[in-house]
């Protein structure tokens, strides 16, 4: 199958979050299996290309966008799948990933106008157009746009943040190319464009990224205002959780002072030790060591631990390792704790991959109360690293982690769905309390550690919709 996939992010090339993963990881997952998957990526000024080549795409040196100027095509080889990057100066080289202002959306449109423009020039036509959140969610408006065959291909559209929609003002339609007539686009209550919205509406099928989260999104409560749409969409909206990816492997992560697996699990001890010795924080048997990497925000639920740890801090029942940035009042509270108990916590500002992978090795528990998480990835790091998640139960969180039952030796982690401080530090004792039988926890890790959370079973998922939505076209 020719697909063409459409995205701002993809790791470990341009990447602020989760969408950046899925764009490495499902092309070339989908590549590797047979499939002809071309990635359209803008070429930013700030893109880490090491390990891979670009070489410039013959015959694509200047592409016309209309009103929007020109772009040329390079490929990236080494990435896994054909990745096309597309430079457009005016549009991409401005210091970061994502420049938010009065013209966001046309850096975007810029990238969907290229891509039908590369593929004509390269007389390849795809079988289906894949376009990822807000930023390329107007894909199908673009093809209809173009004439020509382009209007009968279908699009599937992921949704991986719904709380970003990309507004703009009707004012610069005439500058994308889209028809403002398009019926698509309904600007009769803010008199704007909802990238999002009318992306919802033009495409043939929907994804998000677990099956939790779909069911949640067409509810007042998590719809962010587009749950009327995405009701509209019926059994066209369709969950399919994340995979992750192969740089996540206990045996084999350099970032570790020595690998170990489901039958060699003493040997995680060793990254329990590297971990307290990183943060200076005491050697303490019997005690687990509690594990955060995460941005700083309200919505990860964080908040809940200063009317929560310190009581259990000061008992020296828990240590605690964090890293992340963001909100300044969480960083504080996490400093003020590493402040107050620097035997037992440690806070690093900022990111290092190497300390998060040895944090996902080093805990016994990691940490995820998020309020709502539309996939979450951490927890299943965690789990394949033989660290116990405790999560709040939503989303792809509920997912993924399965209560644990001493009883019956069945279940993968600690879930709450009160979502209080008293929620979580009841799942919390429950799980400093399951850590002091080392027989049963050893079987909770094993559990978790055999868990299939690889791309290849994804891969068919969206393989499937694929079919589906060329099926129905």
């Amino acid at each position: 199958m020719r697909i063409a996939f459409a995205t701002a992010e993809m790791t470990p090339f341009a990447q602020v979050g989760g969408l950046g993963d899925v764009s490495r990881w499902l092309p070339a997952t989908l590549a590797a299996a047979g499939d002809d998957v071309r990635a359209f990526l803008p070429r930013y000024d700030v893109m880490d290309l090491a390990g891979c080549d670009e070489v410039p795409v013959a015959g694509l040196e200047s592409l016309d966008l209309g009103e929007l100027g020109t772009a040329s095509i390079s490929e990236l080889r080494g990435a896994g799948a054909t990745v096309y990057l597309v430079s457009a100066p005016q549009w991409f080289e401005r210091g970061g990933l994502y420049a938010p202002g009065a013209d966001e959306h046309l850096r975007y449109a810029a990238l969907c106008r290229a891509l039908i423009a590369a593929s004509d020039a390269l007389g390849w036509m795809p079988d289906v157009l894949h376009a990822n959140d807000w930023h390329t969610a107007l894909l199908a408006l673009h093809a209809d746009a173009a004439g020509g065959d382009w209007p009968s291909i279908p699009v599937v559209l992921t949704i991986h943040n719904l709380a970003y929609q990309g507004w703009f003002s009707l004012d610069d339609l005439p500058v994308t190319g889209i028809d403002p007539a398009h019926p698509a686009i309904d600007s009769r209550e803010s008199g704007g464009i909802n990238s999002l919205r009318a992306g919802i509406r033009a495409s043939d099928i929907i994804t998000t990224v677990s099956p939790t989260y779909s069911r949640e999104i067409v509810t007042p409560q998590r719809g962010e205002g587009l749950d009327d749409v995405l009701i509209d969409k019926g059994d066209a909206l369709v969950g399919i959780l994340n995979g992750i990816g192969t740089e996540w492997d206990p045996e084999n992560d350099p970032h570790l002072p020595a690998p170990y697996g489901g039958d060699s699990l003493d040997q995680k001890s060793l990254s329990t030790t590297a971990l307290r010795d990183r943060f200076g924080l005491t050697r303490r048997g019997g005690v687990p060591v509690l594990g955060v990497v995460s941005r700083m925000a309200a919505q990860k639920g964080f908040g809940m631990f200063r009317h929560t740890l310190p009581e259990r801090l000061d008992a020296r029942r828990v240590q605690l390792a964090v890293i992340g940035t963001g909100d300044p009042s969480l960083e504080a509270m996490f400093s003020e704790m590493a402040t107050r108990f620097p035997a037992d916590v440690g806070y690093h500002r900022g990111f290092d991959s190497g300390l998060a992978h040895l944090i996902e090795a080093g805990s016994d528990v990691f940490l995820m109360p998020s309020e709502f998480e539309p996939c979450g990835l951490n927890q299943m790091y965690s789990l394949r690293y033989g660290t116990v998640p405790l999560v709040h139960e939503t989303g792809g969180l509920a997912d993924t982690v399965v209560e644990w039952d001493r009883e019956t030796g069945e279940g993968t982690g600690f879930l709450f769905d009160d979502y209080t401080a008293g929620g979580f530090a009841a799942a919390l004792d429950r799980a400093v309390s399951a850590h002091r039988d080392t027989r049963s926890w050893r079987r909770l890790q094993r559990n978790g550690m055999a868990q299939d959370f690889s791309w290849e079973a994804r891969a068919e998922e969206y393989r499937a919709v694929y079919r589906r939505a060329v099926a129905g076209a």
